[in-house]
């Protein structure tokens, strides 16, 4: 009977002292505000940090674990919000403090202009379809290309982002803004182009004017922009596709701030079975990465943030998808042109999707059916959170 206790006991303290390791090596983001420094984000002691991030929607239930999500290594929650649901920051609120009560911080994230929008799930939650950050007036068709009527304009969009800006002016839990999820660079579609040229279309510009006016109002937060997706020819190289994002002309045509130090650019990546696109690793993908965002990163241009990755870890494919990417985010692949990291600074930051579990996601979420963290995909994100 006492060995019997003395092993329960034995049991107890050991998950503890576990949970209380794990949560250490999420280096809490402690020292905010945040800016840049060539390709490396730094706290306001000028030490380098990485963000590592987990996704979550304000109705996805997983507001009630953020306890479990910096014991499995996060410091920061990328938390998504749509323009419909401008009046309802409130609910953001209350998901910002129950992250600031576990130390995670939190990067707003603009997913869609109708999110919310009567009727069915559709496309356009997920990624707005019409590939613009409007869906009223200018380029678009007074739709988000999912038949939902459009209600946001240029204009509005700009004051939307006013309107968080003022919101969470004085919160130090929101460390940045990602204006924009996922525009597409399809024909008729965003575009990434200097100075003012086709307003309607190019998302540098977007970028600029939206993260200006963040900034006139709250110089502290980070800037976050995204490039367009385009499977089929990258800007810089027609013969180079750009589906996570194309920054290949990022560095000869930067978005321009008005306050220094504040832009981190971002591409989204997922294996084949997620994404669609091939080949989702190995020698050919990382020359690829090299040319559409990786050469920022390894020339000290910029940082630039994976802000959506995740798979569910289980299948060969998947885990040569995940291997590359680590070793690409951690700068094990300088010898194929891909960054690498002097000592003191941080790897790529990154954000896993998703906080919570669905049964037929894909992925399904970092909990499994039980509420506990997926085991296979923790060690997976668990190496992006250090070098």
């Amino acid at each position: 009977m006492r060995l019997t206790l003395y092993l329960i006991l034995l049991f107890i303290v050991t998950t503890i002292a576990g949970a209380e390791t794990a949560i250490a090596a999420g280096s809490f983001l402690t020292a905010t505000p945040l800016s840049t420094r060539g390709s490396q984000i730094v706290d306001s002691k000028g030490n380098a940090v990485r963000i590592v991030s987990v996704g979550m929607w304000p109705d996805n239930g997983a507001n009630d674990k953020m306890d479990l999500i910096a014991e499995a290594g996060f410091n920061t929650v990328r938390l998504d919000w749509s323009n419909r649901s401008i009046d309802k920051l409130g609910a953001l609120d209350r998901i910002i403090a129950d992250a600031g009560r576990s130390h995670l911080k939190v990067i707003l994230d603009d997913h869609s202009n109708e999110a919310g929008a009567p009727g069915p799930w559709k496309p356009c939650y997920a990624q707005q379809v019409n590939g613009l950050w409007y869906d009223s007036g200018g380029a678009s068709d007074d739709t988000d290309g999912c038949h939902n009527r459009g209600t946001v304009t240029q204009e509005k969009f700009i004051e939307d982002w006013r309107t968080v800006a003022r919101h969470f002016r004085s919160n130090p839990m929101v460390i940045g803004y990602d204006l924009w999820n996922e525009p597409s660079g399809y024909p008729g579609m965003s575009t990434w182009e200097p100075g003012e040229r086709n307003p309607t279309h190019n998302i540098r510009l977007m970028c600029e004017r939206a993260g200006n006016a963040i900034l006139a109002i709250d110089p502290e937060k980070l800037i976050v922009c995204e490039g367009p997706m385009n499977m089929q020819r990258s800007l810089a190289d027609s013969g180079t596709p750009a589906p996570w994002g194309d920054l290949s002309v990022a560095g000869k045509y930067p978005v321009q701030l008005s306050v220094a130090n504040k832009l981190v650019y971002s591409v989204h990546d997922y294996p084949t079975e997620i994404g669609g696109y091939k080949p989702d690793s190995g020698a050919v993908k990382v020359g690829q990465m090299n040319k559409v965002w990786g050469y920022l990163v390894r020339d000290h241009i910029a940082p630039v943030w994976i802000g959506e990755m995740g798979a569910n870890m289980i299948t060969s494919d998947q885990r040569a998808w995940a291997k590359t990417l680590i070793d690409y985010a951690n700068g094990e692949l300088a010898a194929a042109g891909g960054p690498s990291f002097a000592d003191g600074e941080q790897g790529v930051g990154t954000d896993w999707w998703f906080a919570g579990y669905q049964a037929y996601g894909n992925p399904t979420g970092i909990f499994d059916v039980t509420g506990h963290l997926n085991a296979l995909q923790r060690a997976t994100y668990a190496q992006f959170q250090g070098r």
